[in-house]
């Protein structure tokens, strides 16, 4: 979730250019402007224009920046208005601010372009060189709330993604590791021309034009005894659903995490120590928003059938399709709850809420040996329509 939070769009766009290189543009003679721009230069990106530096109060406004890197594929970040609100250059080397707001943001690269009405960022740290040299965790920057608007990416076939707002916060921190936080993404809208053509089709024949989502989340976390918790994951897709998740996990100290960083290039040695983790509770849920009904008609006319006939078909052969679970017991109680949701699409949740907390070890070991049983070691249950 940290690297879900600090690398999201807004970070994108602040980091993307926090790597340290050589002193390339002609200082402006504002300190905390100049401290600023040595940041965002990096060794394959330069400043290649600044326009007017001035002050105004605590804030140092900085119009019209332009980097461009070495290479075409690098591209091009112009940055309309930068304002820097009580700058202040510590003796560890990084860069604290107290509001930092970008206007008018336009990123080229490889043939396509990201444009960004406005970022404004509060309680930003910018690492120090040494840091953001380092590359790891310590290179991303921080903040306490960022609230991105009007995102638009288009790509070189001028195929279209939009972004209404973004917010993100950082409420609480013990270290360098965020605590507890929070993520808002509203109006997120792809044009299906995204899609492959059978997709496509599939998006057209189900009556949709775009697809729009919104997404909330936020976590609770603690460095100390590794308990995670994110109680809300929720994906609410206009005029279809709202898909709902939640996890607890423990075991991700501090410490795992730093080894899991280390380890990102190694797959086995990440996937030893995800085994170390420890399950709690999972949760996925769903609230249909005529979606399914949508998908039951579009099925029963190539069926041949009507909806209540074509429905009548998928729950007679129920038994047949669950039997593989070969887990009598839990075979019934999908197939009430879907026979449920089929005769009225609800809500469907899929619950698993162990006794006691299962290592992933556990699960992984079940899951190869005895895969029959997880439901039990579990404890799932699957309810539809709050039943």
């Amino acid at each position: 979730m940290r690297s879900f939070l600090l690398r999201g769009v807004s970070a994108a766009v602040v980091g993307l250019f926090l790597t340290q290189g050589a002193l390339a543009f002609d200082p402006t003679g504002n300190a905390a402007a100049d401290a600023f721009l040595k940041r965002i230069e990096t060794g394959d990106s330069k400043i290649v224009s600044i326009g007017d530096v001035s002050e105004d109060g605590d804030q140092v406004i900085i119009e019209m920046i332009v980097l461009e890197g070495s290479k075409p594929e690098t591209g091009k970040l112009e940055i309309g208005v930068t304002t820097l609100t009580g700058a202040e250059e510590q003796a560890d080397g990084k860069l604290a601010l107290g509001g930092l707001a970008l206007e008018e943001v336009t990123l080229t690269a490889d043939k396509s372009v990201i444009t960004i009405a406005q970022l404004v960022a509060t309680e930003v740290v910018i690492p120090s060189a040494a840091d953001i040299a380092k590359g790891d965790s310590s290179s991303a920057p921080g903040y306490g709330t960022v609230e991105v608007e009007g995102v638009n990416i288009l790509d070189e076939s001028k195929k279209e993604v939009s972004i209404d707002s973004l917010y993100l916060a950082t409420s609480a921190m013990e270290g360098k590791w965020p605590t507890a936080g929070e993520l808002q993404l509203t109006g997120l809208i792809i044009d299906p021309a995204h899609f492959e053509e059978e997709g496509k089709k599939t998006f057209t024949e189900l009556g949709y034009e775009k697809l729009s989502m919104d997404l909330a989340s936020n976590f609770t976390w603690s460095p100390t005894s590794g308990d995670l918790d994110i109680p809300q994951l929720d994906l609410t897709f206009a005029d279809m659903g709202k898909l709902s998740m939640a996890l607890k996990v423990g075991g991700l100290t501090a410490d795992v995490v730093n080894k899991l960083e280390a380890a990102k290039e190694n797959t086995e040695e990440s996937l030893a120590l995800l085994q170390g983790l420890s399950v709690t509770t999972l949760s996925i849920g769903f609230d249909n928003n005529s979606v399914v009904e949508r998908v039951l008609d579009q099925q029963a006319k190539a069926a041949g059938t009507d909806r209540a006939g074509f429905v009548t078909q998928l729950k007679a052969g129920l038994p047949m399709m669950l039997a593989i679970l070969q887990n009598p017991e839990f075979q019934t109680s999908v197939s009430t709850a879907l026979s449920s949701f089929l005769d009225k699409p609800g809500s469907l949740k899929i619950e698993a809420k162990p006794a006691q907390p299962v290592p992933v070890a556990q699960i992984m070991g079940t899951a190869m040996l005895a895969p029959q049983t997880l439901p039990q070691v579990l404890g799932v249950k699957v309810m539809a329509n709050g039943q």
